[in-house]
């Protein structure tokens, strides 16, 4: 008999719980069935709701609890006789009081991010409390990279045997050269980051820094992406006469992977992460890095291994890293090969699915 598996997540929009579902949907093995519970967000739901792997779908709303929906949600669990709930984000995880009505439901979490920052030390409080009673309600725990697993640990909201560390894995991309492209960038030192335009990923600083290297002629920036920040930042970089900036919006994994096949180094300036999967796709494709020293970005990057980390939101330093790799090509070349290493030996998409099933069979076979 197989087993039953639903992924719950407040958003299915572009991010990084959506990207990940996407990824397990598309490669867990036949010995599950697949349940989602999402809202109707672009592009995720229609391309989940077209996936003959999906065996149910609920709709719950775009990233707020709903009274109602969980009522629903809690039949639709009973009525699928589902036995893994997994619930991806804070949003999503607020749905874990499912097990107060289905006690042998087997709930998992998954943070997808320790976020924090954002919050006053009053706001702190609360939150750590909220999760250390929502655990009442978990059986276990995914963190996405061991620095998130210490964060949590650290601030009592989580005990080490509640929790399991399972990384992101991706299908690798692959290189493919267009020619369009490669005459566009003939003759530059290119740098690419794939992000949100947001807070966290801090592009302002992102930003700064293309600012500081304009009176290099031959360096120039990739910008994947969208976000609130993207049209202040482009109307900003216009203002300022800044053309080493080239805003490319969202675009799709072949896409990425023609932009990256013209990139010399990958930059990432976010304020804080989980375990980031644009990082993880540089890596995959073989790109040197430069990134934020926060967690989940330090366990892609090792620094002087694959990379230069530097601390965040310093733009000087990040500068002086990017420099250091621009004027020493041997050392960029020999920190190519070795993301190639750690993506082959951390991050796969087999490591990661192989590793969630184990997890399923075993908190199912603990209990039923």
């Amino acid at each position: 008999m197989k087993k039953r598996v639903i992924h719950v997540t407040s958003r299915a929009d572009y991010g990084g719980a959506p990207n990940y579902i996407n990824t397990m949907i598309n490669n867990m093995s036949e010995d599950f069935d697949i349940y989602l519970a999402c809202p109707k967000d672009e592009p995720y739901y229609n391309i989940w709701s077209n996936n003959k792997r999906v065996k149910g779908l609920f709709i719950l709303p775009h990233r707020e609890f709903s009274l109602k929906h969980f009522i629903n949600l809690v039949k639709f669990v009973k009525k699928n006789k589902i036995q893994v709930f997994q619930a991806n984000g804070k949003g999503a995880g607020s749905y874990r009081f499912i097990k107060l009505f289905n006690w042998k439901l087997k709930v998992l979490y998954a943070y997808r991010g320790f976020h924090i920052h954002k919050y006053s030390n009053i706001q702190r409080k609360f939150y750590f409390a909220y999760e250390r009673f929502m655990t009442l309600f978990t059986d276990k725990v995914i963190n996405v990279s061991k620095g998130e697993q210490e964060q949590c640990i650290d601030k009592g909201v989580l005990k080490k045997s509640l929790s399991c560390q399972i990384y992101n894995g991706i299908n690798p991309l692959k290189k493919k050269e267009v020619e369009e492209l490669s005459n566009r960038y003939k003759g530059k030192f290119v740098i690419s980051t794939l992000s949100r335009f947001d807070i966290q990923k801090n592009m302002i600083l992102m930003y700064k820094i293309a600012k500081e290297l304009r009176d290099y002629k031959d360096i120039h920036f990739i910008w994947i992406g969208d976000g609130d920040d993207k049209p202040i930042l482009e109307k900003k970089s216009i203002e300022e006469s800044l053309k080493n900036i080239d805003f490319v919006g969202f675009k799709n994994h072949k896409e990425i992977a023609e932009l990256f096949s013209v990139t010399d180094l990958y930059l990432t300036t976010a304020r804080w992460e989980g375990l980031p999967f644009a990082l993880v796709e540089a890596t995959s494709i073989g790109l040197p890095i430069v990134a934020s020293d926060v967690v989940g970005n330090n366990e892609v990057c090792v620094h002087n291994k694959n990379g230069k980390l530097y601390p965040s939101q310093d733009v000087q330093k990040a500068v002086e890293s990017i420099l250091h790799l621009y004027h020493n090509r041997e050392v960029l070349n020999n920190y190519a090969k070795e993301s190639l290493n750690i993506f082959k030996q951390f991050f796969t998409v087999e490591q990661m699915v192989s590793n969630h099933e184990n997890l399923y069979n075993q908190v199912i076979g603990d209990g039923l």
